[in-house]
């Protein structure tokens, strides 16, 4: 009989979990297309798997493999546009919606395998479930939502393992763990505090097994060296200077000191704290977030060394020197996401300790109250918008592009919306941001060359067979567009003749190549 109260007990705690996170990512639903490219880019992936040319670039004229992201998500994509249509962004943003909701509930589990005090578990779940690092990639097409769920349930089914010694816990965990590769380059990570772990426990027959593993993860890496003669790029892009720039050239030792710097300061006193406190702006409260929230994780740390748990805080250290060895333009809560429930699971296990000092554990636990408040605050500034785009769309991401408040973004996607029925099928548009210009426009989108000079211009153009180009009309000096193709572009205006702009706004104008020496 008890038991059954315990098990009805539970179920309507997870139910009510549930539903809160149900309620709080619908008021929170974006039903934009992120203007960044990367979403647009797994869309296009996706596309070209459906299509049976498997993870090619297909809005380019050469339609060459993809040699960055790993082919998992496009895969669900492409599942997703088979069933539903091409064109249902909305079905696409459900998954990473889904992926938000079970993220909630399985780091509620996880946390009660790691923690006995209730309200902690409570607390730092529904931390997790309003923390604006979390909910802002509920509802975009990009990994961070999957990859974040798929990092919980690796922390579940490790504890379960390390708590039972079962092998259903073993192979689940390491299928996940190779999963985790195929979502995302930095998932192989993973295998360097499992290879501790049963090194540790001297579990070899287990350490052969997970090398077979992580053999297996790596089958795409291997598949495109063995195709391109290159491997992947998504580790090389820590060599550069800035990846998006890389006529700038590899980078130095003393500038990669600076940038390890630089992002250690931007990740510890900014990026972690927006998961406790998203308003980040210079006030008393942001001093005080900033010395709990590191004092605690420092604490949970040591805890976990002390008490031989190795995996979590070497799988936490090695993610952070990854994050810290990372271009600078790749510094943003986004690379963090993934890993807040690490770092909630850490400081966790230090604010239990604080138990036996009965004033400090409860103000540790109003601390959490308090970080829930901020995220809330924060962000329910925005839902009357977000409630009311999600009334008027009609999820066709071409019209819900009317709804966007940055005017020249808007103007972007309406040229490629223009573009859609007003320009030759065959034709190829160099553009910044081509991944989504080829997703509004149906037409082949190739970036720019990160260079100034006539020949390489007109080198690139004659090879992929360039007929439009989209010019960036702006007068900020730094932007990349002023600093390479615009310089092109002017030098040599009697090559080209104007197309089409927005009269209103003409932040973005479409231009066609007529000819030229």
């Amino acid at each position: 009989m008890i038991l059954k109260i315990i098990k009805k007990k539970e179920f309507l705690i997870s139910f009510g979990i549930i539903l809160v996170a149900l309620v709080w990512g619908i008021l929170n639903f974006d039903t934009l297309l992120n203007q960044g490219g990367d979403n647009a880019r797994y869309i296009t992936l996706g596309r070209s798997i459906m299509e049976g040319k498997f993870m090619r670039e297909v809005n380019t004229a050469k339609e060459n493999l993809h040699t960055q992201y790993p082919p998992l998500f496009p895969m669900i994509l492409s599942f997703i546009m088979t069933v539903f249509g091409r064109d249902n962004i909305f079905v696409m943003k459900m998954f990473s919606f889904l992926c938000y909701i079970l993220s909630v509930f399985f780091l509620y589990k996880t946390l009660g395998l790691y923690l006995k005090e209730k309200i902690l578990i409570y607390s730092l779940t529904g931390l997790f479930l309003l923390c604006k690092n979390i909910v802002d990639w509920s509802s975009l097409i990009l990994t961070e939502s999957l990859f974040i769920l798929a990092v919980i349930l690796i922390l579940y089914m490790f504890k379960m393992y390390d708590n039972e010694k079962k092998k259903k816990h073993l192979f689940m965990l390491l299928t996940l763990s190779a999963l985790l590769v195929f979502i995302r380059g930095n998932g192989s990570l993973v295998f360097i505090p499992l290879t501790l772990y049963f090194i540790l426990k001297k579990e070899w027959k287990n350490l052969l097994i997970m090398c077979g593993f992580a053999l297996i993860s790596q089958i795409w890496g291997f598949y495109i060296l063995f195709t391109t003669g290159e491997g992947s790029v998504y580790f090389r892009q820590v060599m550069y200077k800035n990846w998006y720039l890389p006529y700038l050239g590899m980078i130095d030792f003393k500038t990669l000191l600076t940038r390890i710097f630089i992002n250690f300061l931007s990740y510890f006193s900014t990026i972690m704290p927006m998961t406790f406190s998203a308003s980040m702006a210079p006030k008393i409260q942001y001093g005080i977030v900033l010395l709990i929230y590191f004092v605690s994780m420092i604490w949970g740390l040591v805890l976990m060394l002390r008490r031989k748990m190795y995996f979590e805080p070497v799988w936490f250290f090695v993610n952070m020197c990854m994050l810290l060895l990372w271009p600078e333009n790749f510094t943003t809560d986004r690379f963090f996401a993934p890993f807040v429930s690490l770092l909630l699971l850490i400081i966790g296990l230090s604010f239990s300790v604080y138990k036996r000092f009965e004033i400090v554990y409860y103000l540790s636990i109003g601390f959490i109250f308090v970080s829930m408040f901020l995220n809330i605050y924060v962000l329910s500034q925005d839902i009357p918008r977000r409630m009311y785009m999600l009334s008027e769309t009609d999820f066709n991401f071409r019209h819900d592009n009317k709804m966007r408040p940055e005017q020249g973004i808007r103007t972007f996607f309406d040229i490629a919306i223009w573009a859609k029925d007003s320009i030759p099928q065959n034709a190829v548009i160099m553009t910044t941001k081509p991944e989504l210009f080829y997703l509004y426009s149906d037409r082949k989108a190739i970036i720019f060359p990160y260079s100034d000079e006539d020949s390489v211009f007109m080198n690139y153009m004659r090879d992929n067979e360039i007929t439009y180009v989209v010019y960036e009309n702006t007068q900020n000096e730094m932007r990349l567009a002023n600093l390479t193709i615009n310089k092109f572009l002017l030098r040599h205006k009697s090559w080209f003749e104007f197309v089409y702009t927005i009269k209103e706004r003409p932040n973005y104008i479409l231009i066609k190549y007529i000819g030229g020496e």
